[in-house]
């Protein structure tokens, strides 16, 4: 009798226990995945987006174009823009005035490649390595978006400009030790950075509920 009863209450518990084990699985997939609001909505006018490196934190320039190009391209993915300006045009712009010593406002450079708004990319830092030996990828940036007609600044109006920065995780600390491995560790940091930026236009997801556990 003692046997027939424990079989039975092992079965309740054991059913038990996968019901719980269900419902939180079901709870799982039904929550929906944590995500973040633009923090701006782009008006859909011919944009170009520049990116301005001052301090020349970045070697080699043309990883400026890399940044900008992804904020372009991700931004018409997205269809945020229907008209975009290609960054290049307004790189050469830029760099033409630039050796006559007669840089242009943010405004003027929109206007010279007719563009209405422009997105404006101040770079602050961009590094691979904290110590020199030791892979650690980080960058960070301000945003501004201009509107080249009123020569007024449309985002961010609370502050100066809108900061962003990034890292690049789980990166082999070895990864700077050959020309070919920096260049290319260089470029993921500038799409990952240009990725940051685009975000910052459109409601995206920031990852999935069950990240952090799957990572243990």
């Amino acid at each position: 009798m003692r046997t027939v009863v424990a079989t039975i209450v092992l079965f309740v518990a054991c059913c038990v226990l996968s019901s719980c084990n269900i419902i939180a699985g079901v709870s799982y997939v039904v929550t929906p995945d944590p995500s973040q609001d633009a923090a701006y909505i782009l008006p859909d006018r011919r944009t170009v987006v520049f990116v301005d490196d001052r301090r020349n934190v970045m070697h080699p320039t043309r990883l400026r174009r890399v940044i900008a190009e992804r904020v372009t391209r991700d931004l018409l993915s997205q269809e945020i823009l229907t008209t975009v300006v290609s960054p290049r045009d307004v790189m050469r712009v830029s760099a033409a005035n630039d050796r006559h010593n007669d840089p242009l406002s943010v405004a003027e450079l929109g206007r010279a490649v007719d563009a209405s708004v422009v997105i404006y990319i101040e770079m602050g830092a961009f590094g691979l390595t904290s110590d020199g030996q030791t892979a650690n990828p980080r960058a960070s940036c301000t945003v501004r978006v201009i509107d080249v007609d009123q020569r007024s600044r449309l985002f961010p109006t609370d502050v100066a400009a809108h900061s962003i920065f990034t890292t690049l995780e789980r990166i082999d600390p070895h990864r700077i030790e050959s020309g070919g491995e920096i260049r290319k560790l260089a470029e993921e940091l500038a799409e990952k950075l240009g990725d940051s930026v685009a975000k910052v236009f459109y409601t995206h997801n920031t990852g999935r509920l069950g990240d952090n556990l799957n990572r243990k």
